[in-house]
């Protein structure tokens, strides 16, 4: 985009405004206009104050004016305070923050001049002016690869130590994304119960250790990041295992000194004598940060069985971790291939792994404290009964039971299970050709049993004047014309499905009233079928049928004494049969 072209009425004003500040102004001096090799308007100009010349540009950027000019000089130096850098621009009263398309270039070179003239009031003298610019964190350490997460809870303790005494300190690091991310892990010695620790939640970190000193408040202390300043600080602690390793260690001895509330922690490289030392960035994390409802409070206790950990399985899963679900029964007989990548929660690290196994690693990652409970068993395949047995009863005792698999078998086998067991079932299943999906969610008493609803939603179809679509050539592509190439259901299709079955998933888990009047929804994401448009809704009633719970036989009582004589024939007393 070049501004200028489109509108060379406004760069016209630019440079009149800028040419009549110089007919009032004496400050402003030498301005000359150009085009930079980028076909940026450019002026160039001099302010001088107190006898000094400061050469300086502007620069309208591209998307001016809805953004600001920047101003800077035009020499590698720096000039003000409030510069990003030696050479970099001058950070004024106008900036992205708070520009507007109807201030000028001229405005910011009257702010320019007046943050020159703010910090040199008179010859030889220097004074400080306020600044309106504050960084986040995230800008302020953008460009440093080595962080250290420090909670709110470690600090409270840092400051209860008593001053120059030594504790025993522990932090777990990894290297992520081209950065070294240290989290600490315990203060205080392992023998006996620490000061502070806090859980693992690193999959496979590199663990440090080393001590921490509270610094006295009343020194002043210009802390440096290298040897011979941590040298001169253990030195000063006279701690002598600090010291022995300051002197030689094989492995890396982290120091987290504090300091007037702040911690810093540094890390000695391995060696003998004057050694590299890594200064981390201190990250403040607060604690007990309220991201979540309070009625998310009770899902740590709550345990979900998914029964398909593919496309749709592992993002309902996913989702379930990061509302805080504290166990997982994961099921599933198939391979994580690179064709699963496309639709999947998983990554190229999971390639080759089992499902299951691949799902329960990214849970951890998502929420280490979260319990897995993995079963490699492809549900009503050629598996054993003994396995498939085994896998059923531990289904059952999950408080929601979801079926990820849209096969028929697998939806009979788990609601049976779920029935019996009278716990809530949620399926769901994307229609070939990602044309949209459907949901349903069975509460025992409430709804009727998995195949009754089954058998409603199919009715419901045929009543509609929509017969229930058959699934051919694949759960995800749907032929429709032969001449053109077949629809299919990508990441976006999945995940809206994924998304919805997620949220009724949480509606069932914390109890109470629910959000969803109907118990089962056809959703649309394209012109096709029953749908009239993406996002098109189809709420679908469901009503009581059937029973819940195990299936009792007429004179169960006296069956089941039969059965136990045929079973344990009565002795005698000699203890032959009878």
């Amino acid at each position: 985009m070049i501004w200028w072209t489109d509108q060379p009425r406004r760069a016209r004003s630019e440079r009149q405004a800028i040419a009549d500040l110089v007919e009032a102004h004496d400050w402003l001096q030498s301005v000359t206009w150009r085009l930079n090799n980028e076909l940026q308007f450019v002026a160039d100009f001099e302010i001088a104050h107190l006898g000094a010349t400061h050469a300086l540009s502007i620069t309208y950027p591209h998307f001016f004016p809805a953004m600001p000019p920047q101003v800077a000089p035009r020499e590698e130096i720096r000039i003000s305070q409030h510069q990003y850098g030696a050479g970099g621009e001058l950070c004024l009263e106008y900036r992205p923050d708070n520009w507007e398309p109807g201030f000028t270039g001229a405005m910011m070179i009257e702010s320019a001049y007046r943050l020159l003239a703010g910090e040199n009031p008179a010859q030889d003298e220097h004074a400080d002016v306020l600044s309106a610019h504050r960084q986040t964190t995230a800008q302020e350490v953008r460009n440093l690869k080595y962080r250290a997460l420090i909670d709110a809870g470690l600090i409270e303790i840092l400051a209860q130590l008593p001053e120059c005494e030594a504790q025993p300190f522990t932090f777990d690091e990894h290297y992520y994304a081209q950065h070294w991310l240290a989290h600490p892990r315990q203060l205080g010695a392992s023998d006996t119960p620490p000061l502070w620790s806090a859980p693992a939640r690193l999959a496979d970190p590199r663990s440090r250790n080393g001590f921490a000193f509270r610094l006295p408040d009343d020194v002043d202390i210009p802390f440096e990041g290298n040897y011979a300043f941590l040298e001169k600080i253990v030195t000063a602690m006279k701690f002598a295992p600090a010291l022995e390793r300051m002197a030689e260690s094989s492995d890396e001895m982290p120091l987290l000194l504090f300091h007037r509330g702040i911690a810093r922690l540094y890390s000695v490289g391995g060696g003998t004598g004057v050694r590299i030392v890594y200064t981390y960035r201190t990250i403040d994390v607060p604690n007990g940060e309220q991201r979540l409802s309070a009625e998310h409070a009770g899902l740590p206790d709550r345990s979900v069985a998914i029964v398909g950990c593919g496309s749709v399985g592992s993002k309902v899963a996913a989702t379930l971790a990061r509302a805080g679900v504290g166990t997982f029964v994961l099921v599933d007989g198939d391979l994580a291939l690179p064709g699963n990548l496309v639709r999947n929660e998983l990554d190229w690290r999971a390639i080759g792994l089992n499902k299951p196994d691949a799902l329960a690693a990214r849970l951890r990652e998502i929420n280490p404290e979260v319990k897995t409970v993995v079963r490699r068993i492809l549900l009503g395949g050629q598996e054993s009964s003994a396995s498939t047995d085994s896998a059923l009863q531990r289904i059952g005792r999950c408080d929601l039971i979801i079926d990820a698999t849209a096969d028929a078998q697998i939806f009979n086998l788990c609601g049976e299970v779920a029935r019996v067991e009278k716990r809530p079932f949620l399926w769901g299943e994307v229609f070939a050709g990602g044309i949209g999906g459907l949901i349903g969610r069975l509460r025992p008493e409430l709804d009727p049993p998995p195949p009754a609803a089954r058998r409603q939603i199919l009715r419901w179809c045929e009543d509609n004047g929509v017969p229930w679509i058959a699934d051919e050539g694949g759960q995800y592509s749907l032929q429709i014309d032969a001449e053109k190439p077949p629809l299919i259901a990508d990441d976006g299709d999945v995940s809206v499905i994924a998304a919805h079955m997620s949220r009724m998933a949480i509606d069932v888990l914390k109890g109470g009233d629910t959000h969803f009047p109907n118990s089962a929804y056809a959703i649309g994401l394209d012109r096709q079928w029953m749908f009239a448009a993406p996002f098109d809704t189809w709420p679908i009633d469901l009503v009581a049928e059937g029973a819940w719970g195990t299936e009792v036989d007429e004179n169960a009582s006296a069956e089941l004494g039969a059965l136990v004589s045929e079973l344990f024939p009565k002795l005698d007393g000699d203890g032959s049969e009878g």
